[in-house]
């Protein structure tokens, strides 16, 4: 049995592989706790995981309109990673110090690419960890160049010189170093030793080991990629007891019945962040589902509290637990966060991708070249080119037989798992 820190920030998108992570573990009868922001406390408790509160530059983001001026800052393809990274490293100190105690009894640390303290804490008290990856992207390798919603012609750089596209990412992570100040400040104010390398690329990994969580077929493994990575496969969860809270038993006795009630629909969904800024999206595809004559399912957040004029086969709901529900679809059209997109793979159905920042962009390239969706610029997303787009995925049984193949294969691994087997693998060697 050991005791296992768990740090994660980020979205629920970001949370939710680290609940199925620390859930799987207590199962295993290690004791795991997991510290991440005060607005993800209800929800990690209602799992059945211990909470500890590590601050950070998101916790003053708790009322819906905070969250909404922070996601349409975030979004943005230009500044939006930047805007961020400094609110993540606006009260580091606090951050470096929470971690500090939450770690001062752990034996093995797991943390994802936003716990910018975490390696810090682990290398000064001497405690062995894992860095996660959940989308390819992040990696950022040279010979498997990401497609960035800021700058997507950069990759046609690569096809022209890999030389040219390594020495414009240079520029780009030396650039982005200035983000990270507030870290250095804090390494030297404590009396720390500065990170290892760009603590916001390269750095953020760990010597112990680096849990690649989504599967070989997504994304093959590059000569770049940190040593001992670990591909896992998509660690699937949905937060089913949370949010019971959000849904009343009428909304999801009414959602059951009008699965039931016809052919299998249309399924809108914008994952937990794109969601708050998606009105325009969501108005747009109510009128696409009736221009097609289809029945649709608008996974709408906040805004399924009327606001969004749907038809009579149309169903508005805030929230569904998307293995519920993607199962049952025709059509899934979504934003390609990582989690939502894990999740529509699982499910076998073809997809319209609509990015909207991120690796979302990234993502849904890979899945077209999969041959399981077509992607639609959120500028292009109109009634008209999406209709066409959506029909064609919906009637073509070429995309149907793709996705069946693609999921059927990525289902054969748990990214759970194979994720916590590596982490006990790795707790033997510590104690060899």
């Amino acid at each position: 049995m050991a005791r296992i820190l768990i740090t994660c920030f980020g979205s629920y998108g970001d949370l939710f592989p680290y609940i199925a992570l620390g859930k799987e573990l207590q199962k295993r009868n290690h004791v795991v706790v997991l510290g991440t922001t005060s607005i993800f406390q209800n929800i990690v408790e209602s799992e059945g995981l211990p909470f500890t509160h590590i601050r950070c530059g998101l916790d003053r983001h708790s009322s819906l309109d905070a969250v909404r001026e922070l996601m349409q800052k975030v979004f943005d393809p230009f500044k939006g990673g930047e805007y961020f990274i400094r609110e993540m490293m606006n009260g580091i100190d606090a951050t470096y110090e929470d971690t500090r105690l939450a770690a001062m009894d752990a034996d093995f640390v797991i943390s994802n690419p936003f716990a910018f303290a975490t390696p810090l804490v682990c290398s000064e008290l001497n405690i062995p960890w894992f860095s996660t990856i959940l989308a390819p992207m992040f990696f950022m390798s040279t010979y498997d160049p990401p497609t960035m919603s800021a700058a997507p012609w950069m990759k046609s750089l690569h096809t022209l010189s890999p030389a040219m596209y390594r020495g414009l990412f240079k520029l780009i992570k030396r650039a982005a170093l200035s983000w990270a100040k507030p870290l250095y400040e804090l390494c030297t104010s404590r009396q720390l030793p500065f990170p290892v390398a760009n603590p916001l690329f390269e750095g953020q990994f760990s010597p112990h080991g680096t849990l690649a969580m989504f599967p070989k077929r997504f994304a093959e493994p590059q000569p770049d990629w940190p040593d001992q990575t670990i591909l896992t496969g998509f660690p699937i969860f949905s937060a089913e007891k949370a949010n019971l809270e959000v849904r009343s038993e009428r909304q999801v006795s009414e959602l059951e019945e009008f699965l039931n009630s016809g052919e299998p629909p249309l399924v809108f969904a914008m994952g937990s962040s794109a969601v708050h800024i998606a009105r325009d999206f969501f108005e747009t595809s109510a009128r696409i589902a009736t221009k097609l004559n289809r029945r649709a399912v608008l996974v709408a957040g906040a805004l399924a509290d009327g606001s969004i004029e749907a038809g009579k086969d149309h169903f508005v709901i805030d929230y569904v637990p998307y293995d519920k529900l993607f199962p049952r679809a025709s059509v899934i059209i979504h934003q390609a966060g990582i989690g939502t997109l894990a999740q529509a793979i699982h499910a076998q159905k073809p997809m319209l991708i609509v990015p909207f920042g991120f690796d979302q962009f990234d993502n849904a390239e890979r899945m077209e070249h999969l041959g399981i969706a077509l992607t639609c610029k959120r500028k292009d997303y109109t009634i008209d080119k999406a209709s066409i787009l959506i029909e064609q995925l919906a009637t073509n049984d070429a995309y149907t037989e793709r996705a069946i193949d693609i999921g059927s294969g990525m289902q054969c691994t748990s990214g759970v798992i194979i994720a916590c087997n590596a982490i006990e693998d790795a707790l033997i060697r510590q104690l060899a």
